[in-house]
């Protein structure tokens, strides 16, 4: 009797005592206490990596590396090169020799675009890997500065003219704006600031995935100013010289996910591949303004055109990146670096707003100026070299 009561109160106190650890568990999990530190492991040339805090799931956590909650500095040089869609200033076409009132027939003609520079710009971020499932926060701000110039002449001496596609001068109401000398300059500054939750874990032994949710929030200020010469300009007495100064500002905030991966060859190295796409929604501001001044003193001014134009939209955004990296763990795995070389691309679209001038004409009707919105996507792409360091 007394063994059949042992047996009863046994098989009735385990369920109990599993329930009860299983709650313990779950509450601790719930409130998010930190673990035990994981232990680091050697791969296959006697480095560690770190396994991240238990896990009895799938999908085990590779952060934090340093096998305890660590904070993170990563500092990244950019040299990078911007495009953007839409920028076409100017038509270099043969002159008619015949026919004034038909310069503007396009003979042999090609559209003159300014020439992109590369140039140099940064990223700064810090973050923290917890020992909460492994997740991750931090924050990344980019600055990067482009450019772009050009300078083309064209006489009718050489048969050769421009014809202005940015300017609402005009002479002669039959008669295209052309120049015979006309430079660029355009300017890029973009500032954008991420703010990332993720968490990396184990794909495999050699694969890991990051995926991430945030936010963020983009700058990007544009200005573009032509100067154009002779031609139309040199009709006029005493000579006159032309500045077109356009703005093209968007700054906006949405969401941004994505996947980061990394393919773990051994010995540290690594090949990383990243994808994240972002929904912006901000705001335009778009001035276009022209003037006229005397080429000799007093060097009077005079305003040709002065618009401006702001609205609220959506954009998308996209950033790639591929490249290779070296990782490793020190000081008993209580210390992390990796440095990192590869290409990026970003995409914004449509960030091109800026009013151009049509010029329209036909057999029975003088010439008139029109305008629209010049829409072009904007990308920056180049080199990046990173350092992160795990602490």
């Amino acid at each position: 009797m007394n063994w059949n009561i042992n047996k009863t109160l046994t098989a009735v106190a385990l369920p109990l005592i599993a329930v009860s650890t299983m709650l313990s568990a779950a509450r601790g999990q719930k409130n998010c206490e930190p673990t035990p530190p994981a232990a680091c492991y050697p791969d296959d040339c006697c480095r560690t990596y770190c396994m991240g805090p238990d896990n009895y799931g799938v999908n085990a956590a590779v952060r934090p590396r340093t096998c305890n909650g660590d904070w993170v500095v990563t500092i990244a040089g950019l040299y990078w090169n911007a495009h953007q869609d839409g920028m076409e200033y100017a038509v270099e076409t043969e002159v008619i020799p015949t026919s004034q009132s038909e310069r503007n027939s396009l003979i042999n003609a090609n559209y003159k675009n300014p020439d992109f520079d590369w140039n140099y710009g940064f990223k700064f971020g810090i973050g923290y890997n917890t020992t909460c499932d492994g997740w991750d926060i931090g924050v990344v701000w980019t600055n990067y500065n482009g450019k772009a110039s050009s300078h083309d002449e064209a006489e009718e001496d050489d048969n050769r003219t421009l014809l202005t596609l940015w300017s609402n001068f005009s002479i002669d109401g039959n008669e295209p704006t052309f120049a015979s000398d006309i430079q660029t300059c355009w300017n890029l500054k973009l500032d954008l600031v991420d703010i990332e939750l993720g968490r990396e874990f184990w794909n495999s032994k050699r694969v890991s995935f990051r995926p991430h949710i945030g936010i963020r929030y983009a700058a990007l200020r544009q200005s573009f100013e032509i100067q154009h010469k002779g031609g139309t300009w040199s009709e006029e007495t005493p000579h006159l010289n032309n500045t077109v100064d356009l703005d093209n500002d968007f700054k906006g905030t949405g969401i941004r996910f994505g996947l980061d991966s990394t393919w773990n060859f051994g010995c540290g190295w690594a090949i990383y591949g990243n994808f994240a796409l972002s929904i912006l929604y901000g705001r335009f501001h778009f001035d276009h303004d022209e003037q006229n001044r005397l080429a000799v003193a007093p060097f009077t001014k005079l305003k040709i055109l002065e618009a401006d134009d702001g609205f609220r939209v959506s954009r998308l955004a996209t950033d790639l990146s591929l490249g290779v990296q070296y990782a490793a763990l020190f000081c008993q795995c209580q210390y992390g670096i990796m440095i990192r070389f590869g290409w990026e691309q970003h995409l914004f679209l449509d960030q091109n707003q800026m009013w151009r001038v049509v010029k329209d004409t036909d057999d029975t009707s003088p010439l008139t100026n029109s305008f629209h919105q010049r829409r072009g996507d904007l990308d920056t792409q180049g080199w990046t070299l990173t350092f992160r360091f795990d602490f």
